[in-house]
Order: structure tokens, then sequence, then C-alpha cells
């Protein structure tokens, strides 16, 4: 159901590096070796520093979605014959889900485990396709054709209802969090100083 891009990717090597490169610089310890608090503090403030700063997309949600339509105009209640118009055809589109990364919080009160509190998941963009489009039952009436802004209207209604299906959807909010989890899991485990420093992650 969702894919990490190779934009993400290419985001979180960059992060590995920067991140190991800032661990790599002097820092305070004791002399027998036992890292100091002020080394433990600046581990924090380090992931904090490279995690993204903008949008963290964690998921692609496609669907496929059905414009139904027909109306006609009327007259004091009734319908006026020759404007009677329909259409039944089928779109897709895709929804990407991730976070806003500037709320991220991390818990710097301890030093066994690193907290991080994350932002709910949010719809960063919603987009049709309409290459995709296929039109089963097409009718204009003689007084009533359908133009592009009533083509623009009904695809803002379709996005419209998508977006709220997949906002109230446990299942697919679910899967966008695990992905973000994963996804940031992965990356602060590739850094030698966090490889053994047990990760827990919490929603808002």
């Amino acid at each position: 159901m969702f894919k990490i891009t190779a934009a993400l990717l290419a985001l979180l090597l960059v992060a590995i590096g920067a991140i190991g490169y800032l661990l790599g610089r002097p820092s305070g310890s004791s002399s027998n070796g036992i890292t100091s608090t002020k080394q433990e503090i600046n581990i924090h403030t380090t992931v904090l520093e490279v995690l993204p700063v903008a949008e963290f997309v964690s998921m692609h949600y496609r669907y496929n979605s059905v414009i139904k339509d027909a109306n006609s105009k009327e007259l004091f209640g009734i319908s006026i014959p020759g404007t009677e118009k329909r259409m039944l055809a089928m779109i897709g589109g895709s929804i990407k889900l991730g976070i806003h990364c500037q709320n991220i919080v991390i818990d710097t009160t301890r030093s066994d485990t690193l907290f991080i509190k994350l932002p709910p998941i949010k719809v960063i963009s919603n987009e049709l396709h309409p290459e995709s489009a296929e039109v089963y039952d097409e009718k204009d009436g003689i007084f009533n054709k359908y133009r592009a802004k009533d083509h623009f209207a009904l695809e803002a209604k379709l996005k419209a209802e998508t977006e709220l299906e997949v906002r109230a959807s446990r299942e697919i909010i679910g899967q966008a969090r695990e992905a973000t989890e994963y996804a940031f899991k992965s990356f602060l485990k590739a850094i030698p100083a966090l490889d053994t420093i047990p990760i827990a992650f919490r929603w808002n």
C-alpha cells in the first residue's frame, strides 16, 4: 500500500552523513571513557537538527473513484424538458500522507532512551490523474451542457469526499504511522552513536 520514494531515501542518506559528521566532532567526556551528560545532550540536539525540517511523505495512497452526476433545470419544481444531463465516469488519484516535521519534539530528559513525539498524520497533497479517466456514460441536455466549470466542481467534490474517507480510516492512518516510524528508526539506527539506544515514538 505504501512505498518510500527515491527522493526520501536520498534525504535520509544526507541526514545520516550529516549526523555522523556532527557526532564525530570532539565533545565532553570523562577520562575513564564514560560518556558525559554534555555529550548525551549533544546527541539529542544533533538528532533534532538533522531531522527533515519540511514535510515528510511516508505513504502514497492511490485510489479509483466514481464520478456520478445527474441533474436538470427546474421551473416551479418541475424539470424542464431538454435540460436533463448525466455523467458516469471513473478517475484515479493519489493522496500523499505524512507529517509536518517542524512539529517533531525530542525528549532530552532521559539518556537511556530516545523519545520522539511525532505530530498527527496529515494529508500533504491530493491529486487526480485525468489521464486515467474513463467515461462510461455522458449525456448533455439540449439547453444544459456540461462545461469545464462543471467538471472542475465534480472533481473537487470527489477529492474532498475521498480525503475525508482517508482521514477517517484507522487502517490507512495506522499504515502511514508505521511507515513514518520505520523510516525514522532506520536512518537513526544507522548512526553508530545511536545503534544501541532504544527509540520510542509517541504520537500527538
